[in-house]
């Protein structure tokens, strides 16, 4: 069917946009997330067409201070010439998915399906050649895609993501109009579509994040974001010297106290014994060792802090920075199954 639609050209052409593709896919559909009709609940932000060296860093500061998750769809280019793979990395290590978002943002419809094949095949390796891993998800650029689109991405193993709500802040919205529209369109599972390139968009992720934290909602990366080789494949990307990556994977209270769970891994010390760090009032503190298989289980008691639950992977090799695995609130946490 691929090969079909490659010969013969199929989707390519004027061909109007799809409404769906217009406004964001019918997730649900797709299997992407669940919604439980719960309120408050889980909501996706989604962050376009970056890395820029000034805004995306920013940006990062402004989620980990409420402890948030983000998914990124960087252009291949942008990528290319802004980051290295060690910004990717500590992205990753942050809590935080990365999905592809073609190479140059070339509308896709109006592209021969060999071409589609050829951009997105270029910024999945690209990516890799960063992270370590091939990208699960991608997002067509203004979110334009055909069913030949998805069949090309589908073959080089992503999955469609697109949006529920779209604050257009590319138009210089008033920041005040945006949060009443965010809220209003604002259910579990919305997926908000924002670009990591302006200040407006520090200003609206900060009051989205203020006010939406405050009534108990919680910032999540996209489950469909997630690949399934990512632990072993970002631990293959290390050497001795390099910095350690990992992840909190989970995040729960039990009996009065917070559990994380995860995995961090440094090269130097290939058989586990990695020592995981938390934000203390005196300074950062040895929460736990990671185990031989590089994962670990930690627990703070009290119900954990006021704010973030803040973690780091110490660098047992030569000097250099410790990797921080995000930050965490306690509010957000969910008891756990019994």
């Amino acid at each position: 069917m691929l090969a079909a639609a490659l010969l013969t050209g199929a989707g390519t052409g004027s061909a109007a946009p799809a409404t769906a593709a217009a406004t964001g896919d019918p997730l649900d559909a797709a299997g992407l997330y669940e919604t439980a009709g719960r309120d408050p609940g889980v909501i996706y932000l989604t962050f376009d067409d970056g890395p820029d060296q000034m805004f995306t860093p920013l940006l990062l500061d402004l989620l980990n201070g409420y402890g948030a998750k983000a998914t990124f769809f960087p252009l291949g280019r942008n990528l290319e010439r802004r980051w290295g793979g060690e910004e990717v990395q500590d992205l990753l290590s942050s809590g935080h998915a990365v999905g592809n978002h073609s190479l140059d943002h070339r509308r896709m419809t109006d592209m021969h399906p060999w071409a589609v094949a050829a951009d997105l095949e270029t910024a999945s390796t690209l990516i890799k050649s960063l992270a370590g891993f091939r990208p699960a998800c991608f997002r067509a650029p203004y979110g334009d895609h055909d069913e030949v689109v998805d069949l090309v991405a589908s073959s080089l193993g992503m999955v469609h993501v697109g949006w529920t709500a779209d604050p257009q802040e590319w138009r210089d919205p008033w920041v005040p109009v945006v949060l009443a529209y965010l809220t209003g369109e604002r259910h579990d599972g919305s997926v908000i579509l924002l670009h990591d390139r302006k200040w407006l968009t520090l200003h609206i992720v900060a009051e989205v994040l203020e006010s939406f934290t405050a009534g108990g909602w919680r910032f999540e990366a996209l489950p469909a974001c997630r690949s399934d080789s990512e632990r072993r494949d970002r631990m293959a990307t290390r050497w001795p010297g390099d910095v350690p990556v990992g992840l909190v994977e989970r995040v729960w209270s039990s009996d009065g106290a917070v559990h994380l769970s995860g995995w961090a891994f440094d090269a130097d010390l290939a058989a586990g014994g990695l020592e995981v760090l938390v934000a203390a009032a005196t300074g950062p503190m040895v929460l736990g060792v990671t185990s031989e298989d590089h994962d670990f289980h930690l627990v703070v008691g009290g119900g954990g802090p006021d704010g973030p639950i803040c973690l780091w992977a110490r660098n047992a090799g030569r000097e250099r920075h410790n990797t921080s695995l995000g930050c965490h609130l306690p509010e957000l946490v969910v008891e756990e199954q019994r």
